[in-house]
């Protein structure tokens, strides 16, 4: 059995409506503000504050250069922020909107030689410390020198790093004026494949060896990345010499004893014909027989991996079990 509730009093129905009408002018006065928010949205809505209090004290050139980053390169926000906030902990973007230049203290007393001269040198996070006139940061230059190129470098070079940095082989990873450099002690052939790779390099890329390295150079983004790889050339005569026919092209051995499997899965075999330069001729397993030069095989369908090995059936001794 249920209670009826007892008749407000008129003081009481009076005092009830004056509240319900304080309430809704109040309520009302939050909507204005923008401050009223659903259930849960109380966290939402001071994370955005948060967010726009955060980008109101940043200056007008760091959030330029977010949105330059963002526009010109397609990153996201938050991976643009981060290749800003490293800049500007550099010293390439001061608080005036213009670069600021950063002196190594140490090389003060001379001018850095010219192959370094520019380069801002990015820290790595594993291996071996840098030297270091490695790891000094050299003057960027005057900020009339800052241009479009120039950030186009910074910005290829951060993002290197920030992909790559934690790779034991890599050495440096430096923006030079318009271009980057990258440098690596290749442990195995694998290390230089992969920064090859890194860097964008075709596969039938052209690169040169100089005393005890290899280099290469690609581009990414329009912006020219060259790569040196110290002890590269050591390792490729080392598979030259445990090679059952081998064949250097493009920075690379190639193995004509065995197969070669380009990148659909196709098998390409070498059947001793070579053309006019001694350039070996291959043809694909399970083809029509028709020749191919393996820099065509390799510009076209490369990279290419050694196939394994085959097998091939025992031929049974004269007078044995048939």
């Amino acid at each position: 059995m249920t209670t009826a509730p007892e008749p407000r009093s008129e003081v009481e129905q009076d005092l009830a409506d004056r509240l319900r009408q304080l309430a809704a002018a109040f309520m009302a006065d939050l909507e204005t503000q923008g401050r009223l928010v659903e259930n849960g949205g109380a966290h939402d809505l001071e994370q955005l504050r948060a967010a726009v209090d955060a980008r109101r004290n940043l200056p007008a050139h760091f959030r330029a250069a977010v949105d330059a980053i963002v526009d010109d390169f397609g990153f996201t926000r938050e991976r643009a922020v981060s290749i800003a906030t490293a800049l500007r902990r550099r010293g390439l973007l001061g608080d005036d909107g213009e670069p600021e230049p950063q002196h190594d203290r140490a090389s003060d007393s001379g001018s850095p030689s010219p192959g370094v001269r520019g380069a801002v040198v990015l820290a790595r996070h594993f291996g071996p410390p840098l030297s270091t006139a490695q790891s000094a940061v050299q003057d960027p230059g005057s900020p009339g020198d800052w241009d479009e190129a120039r950030g186009r470098a910074v910005v290829v070079a951060t993002d290197l790093q920030t992909t790559h940095g934690d790779r034991l082989e890599l050495m440096q990873i430096a923006p030079d004026h318009d271009r980057v450099t990258v440098a690596i002690r290749a442990l195995s052939l694998a290390d230089w494949e992969y920064w090859l790779q890194a860097i964008g390099a075709p596969a039938d890329v052209i690169t040169r060896r100089i005393g005890y390295a290899e280099t290469a150079t690609a581009q990414i983004n329009g912006v020219d990345v060259h790569l040196t790889a110290h002890e590269v050339p050591r390792l490729l005569d080392a598979m030259s010499a445990v090679a059952g026919e081998p064949y250097y092209l493009s920075g690379r051995v190639y193995d004509l004893s065995c197969g070669q499997i380009d990148r659909a899965g196709r098998v390409w075999l070498y059947l001793g014909q070579r053309q006019e330069g001694e350039q070996p001729l291959l043809t694909m397993r399970g083809g029509d027989g028709t020749l191919y030069s393996l820099e065509t095989i390799v510009s076209h369908l490369g990279p290419l991996t050694p196939a394994a090995p085959e097998v091939l059936p025992a031929v049974p001794e004269a007078g044995g079990a048939s």
